[in-house]
């Protein structure tokens, strides 16, 4: 039979595994809603929240195998997380922007832009 830290032990390596698979069914979900979403901060949003889940399991995993470099790696993910994500909303204004501007060349009426807006 198991000592009491061998058991505790034991139980903690089972409870990393069991919340690592629940990250990855979760970040799969993420990466459905990614492709999926219906609006472009839907998709913005799961890219990020893909970006921390993998956070979590990096920094499980350290935990788990005891290594500490992996923490190092996680906070050099987290940074090029949050990069990506504002180059990604930073692109996606851009293109806002430039079609608001296209529209409001062509369209005079201020009732015929706002109808074209609505209708994204």
């Amino acid at each position: 039979m198991y000592s009491g830290i061998e058991a505790l032990e034991k139980s903690y390596h089972v409870l990393f595994v069991v919340v690592l698979i629940i990250l990855a069914v979760m970040l799969f979900l993420c990466l459905i809603r990614a492709c999926m979403g219906p609006t472009v901060a839907d998709r913005l949003v799961a890219v990020n929240m893909m970006g921390t889940m993998v956070n979590v399991i990096i920094a499980t995993l350290a935990i788990m195998m005891g290594e500490g470099y992996l923490v190092d790696i996680s906070l050099i993910y987290t940074m090029l997380s949050f990069l990506a994500v504002v180059v990604l909303t930073k692109v996606i204004l851009g293109i806002h922007k430039e079609d608001t501007e296209r529209l409001s060349d062509f369209t005079t009426d201020e009732d015929e832009l706002m109808e074209v807006e609505a209708r994204k």
